[in-house]
């Protein structure tokens, strides 16, 4: 019994020290998940605002690609930074974006002087970094779906979520727009990346849970888009190009411009010259005594930088070379205010 009564006794001991050791594991990884809570809360307070305040697209763009893998490894402390990630895996997708767009217009050049082995080269560089993007856009997606399923217990193009802060909303509202992005990004890889189609109406259903007004007119602009994607998506009564310039005007009201570049965009996309002039004219109209918001100024200078891409790509395919300077909003031909040409007399230089 004397020997029973001891081997309880060191049993009891071991079962405390064992406690002991996993009160210790536990609060020593606390402190670590707090430095990592900690962390994102200051980026989302401090950084973020910084980086939406500022109009330096370029400078975005290399912080999307700094910051991202930062922000991502925070998730080994047990912290969250699926909203921070996305936002800054958007930044980071508009870099190979870029990259892609300069190798399009590279190729058309080169398919307008007839360099064929050119032509092919630059193509090859567009789909890889067309890829690169599709990646990222889709990381982006994804985060804001995990968050939004974690956080708020609802899926994409289910049920809307009753949003806390402003700051949820507008990350959904990236999220849906990178969802978009990827699937066009992918398609212009070559469905290298495999982005489900299938996300397209999913984003059609979500961004019915913005205000439309407080969000530059993007949520009407992108349901208008993928209504002109989707065969049989537009809804009775509606008309895909009226709600598109409708947004855009919205946009102008509320000092982004993001819904001229969606217009644009889908005008592009649809092959329809007529409505891409529209879209192109209307913001170069409209880019007159024009009040960017300054909590936001980031998204509008992307939105110019986009619309100039458009535009360039657009009168690059028919004259071989981009738009010329002060020409945004005028076509090579145009009979009427012809756009200023190119003084390439150099003997008085």
């Amino acid at each position: 019994m004397r020997l029973m009564h001891r081997w309880g006794l060191k049993y009891r001991v071991v079962q405390v020290g064992v406690l002991l050791s996993l009160a210790w594991f536990l609060s020593a990884c606390s402190p670590v998940k707090m430095g990592g809570e900690l962390a994102v809360k200051m980026t989302e307070e401090k950084t973020l605002p910084f980086m939406l305040q500022d109009d330096d697209v370029d400078m975005a763009c290399a912080s999307g690609e700094t910051l991202t893998p930062v922000l991502r490894s925070i998730a080994v402390t047990g912290a969250d930074p699926d909203q921070l990630a996305a936002m800054t895996y958007v930044t980071a997708a508009y870099c190979s974006e870029q990259r892609a767009f300069a190798a399009e217009l590279r190729y058309l050049r080169a398919q307008h002087d007839n360099l064929i082995d050119d032509a092919e080269d630059a193509r090859i560089v567009q789909k890889r970094e067309s890829a690169i993007a599709a990646r990222r856009q889709w990381a982006a997606y994804r985060d804001i779906e995990h968050y939004f399923k974690s956080h708020f217990h609802v899926a994409i193009g289910g049920r809307c979520p009753s949003f806390h802060r402003t700051y949820d909303e507008l990350s959904f509202m990236v999220g849906m727009i990178a969802g978009v992005q990827a699937m066009g990004d992918d398609i212009q890889s070559q469905n290298q990346v495999g982005v489900p189609q299938d996300i397209a109406a999913k984003v059609e259903r979500s961004m019915g849970c913005l205000d439309n007004s407080r969000w530059w007119g993007v949520p009407l602009a992108i349901r208008a888009a993928v209504w002109n994607m989707l065969p049989g998506a537009t809804p009775p009564g509606a008309d895909p190009w009226q709600s598109l310039v409708q947004a855009a005007k919205i946009g102008r009201a509320r000092g982004v411009r993001l819904s001229y570049v969606v217009y644009a965009l889908s005008a592009q996309t649809k092959g329809d010259d007529a409505h891409l002039r529209d879209a192109l004219r209307m913001y170069a109209a409209d880019s007159k005594n024009f009040s960017v918001d300054p909590k936001y100024r980031i998204f509008d200078a992307i939105a110019q930088a986009q619309i100039q891409n458009i535009s360039d790509r657009y009168w690059t395919e028919h004259t071989g070379s981009r738009t010329p300077i002060g020409a945004l909003g005028t076509f090579w031909d145009d009979k009427k205010n012809a756009a200023p040409s190119l003084n390439l007399n150099l003997d008085n230089m």
